[in-house]
């Protein structure tokens, strides 16, 4: 590496650690809603919730800590996860490209929590650490086809713009059909309102959950 690049490195890497500690280097804003505090619903969603299937067997879920903040909305937070599960087990679009839509959401928003979940959920579907480096660099990045680089275009504009440019549109529609194109939409509104609610919450995150450094 050329020492234009290494210092070109350490820049990149100095502004994610000081992003990572604005938001996670606090505790949570809100505590952990203690056993003793919940009511019996708000228990028997959080033993519900705290568990998920991963390659076929069942397990405690790494953000433990957080889902017993979010318990104190419990009725809302399940509504939310009802949502989320759409798009994890019986959605239109493939695997591949929904995680490619959630890390480019997750990286504009900055959100360790989302973008470090989302890595390791795309390397176990397929995407390579070449790939999620390209997709913190974005659409204009070399090397994607016009599928993806169509999808990460979405993000970006819908990001920035709250719109799909009729370009990209009618690149996504080579691809998508009417239920997919909805699906895409509402897809970033739901990630997005995860980055919003785990970055202002400061919610705590698994020790293996690397943040915005995770590749």
């Amino acid at each position: 590496m050329s020492d234009n690049h290494e210092n070109q490195a350490q820049v990149y890497g100095a502004t994610i650690e000081k992003r990572q500690e604005y938001i996670l280097g606090h505790p949570p804003r809100l505590s952990a809603l203690a056993p003793e505090e919940r009511t019996e619903r708000q228990q028997e969603i959080l033993d519900e919730i705290s568990m998920v299937v991963v390659d076929g067997v069942r397990k405690p879920r790494e953000d433990k800590d957080a889902l017993e903040i979010l318990i104190r909305h419990h009725e809302l937070y399940l509504a939310h996860m009802g949502v989320a599960k759409k798009f994890l087990s019986d959605g239109e679009m493939p695997i591949r490209d929904r995680e490619l839509a959630v890390l480019r959401i997750g990286w504009l928003s900055q959100a360790p929590f989302e973008w470090g979940s989302h890595v390791k959920i795309s390397k176990r579907n397929g995407i390579t650490s070449e790939e999620i480096e390209r997709v913190t660099e974005g659409s204009s990045a070399k090397g994607w086809n016009k599928r993806d680089r169509a999808i990460i275009r979405a993000m970006e504009e819908l990001h920035l713009d709250s719109m799909i440019s009729d370009e990209t549109w009618a690149d996504l529609q080579q691809f998508y059909n009417d239920k997919k194109l909805i699906e895409l939409v509402i897809l970033a509104g739901q990630y997005k309102t995860v980055a919003y609610y785990q970055n202002a919450l400061r919610l705590p995150m698994a020790p293996e959950n690397k943040g915005l450094f995770a590749r």
